[in-house]
């Protein structure tokens, strides 16, 4: 059996005509592991809060039944000013959420994510309250795809992980 190739984590910033320029940034997943570590400890020890309340829910037990559960949308809100969504397919969580248009703003702000249940279990601390960064980005050298787009009027933003060294 053959050596796992390495992975590789991207992230691709595309501004609309007038806005500065474009950036693409391509890194070993390592590298961005040996970055978490090298911020000092008390300021995060590889653990970062997570705002807003999880109401003592454990997110480990709901995330084990999900893991277990067959492909589906989990959750679905369409509120007056966004739509948000929370779907498995195969091994990856998918998250998808939609700023509505208004009088205001004529263009929807998105953000789609799409990461491994394994990743997500893998942040998730003994404290519900917690996300173990350094745990998911490990586990994400092992397995697994995420995939993140980030969109609004004036930029596009992208982040993802595969086997290649260059974006396309």
């Amino acid at each position: 059996m053959g050596a796992q190739a390495q992975r590789w984590i991207h992230v691709q910033v595309e501004n609309v005509k007038g806005v500065s320029g474009n950036v693409s940034v391509n890194l070993p997943i390592e590298m961005a592991s040996a970055a978490l570590s090298s911020i000092p400890a008390e300021h995060h020890q590889g653990r970062f809060h997570i705002e807003g309340s999880v109401n003592g829910t454990d997110l480990r037990a709901v995330l084990n039944a999900v893991r277990n559960s067959p492909d589906n949308v989990f959750v679905t809100m369409d509120r007056r000013d966004k739509v948000v969504s929370v779907a498995k397919s195969g091994r990856s969580l998918l998250i998808k959420i939609t700023d509505k248009p208004d009088f205001t703003r004529h263009f929807d702000k998105t953000v789609s994510i799409k990461i491994p249940v394994s990743v997500v279990h893998a942040m998730l601390s003994n404290n519900s309250d917690e996300l173990d960064v350094g745990s998911g980005i490990r586990a994400l050298t092992r397995e697994g795809e995420v995939d993140v787009t980030m969109n609004n009027e004036q930029q596009t933003v992208r982040i993802w992980t595969d086997t290649r060294t260059a974006s396309d």
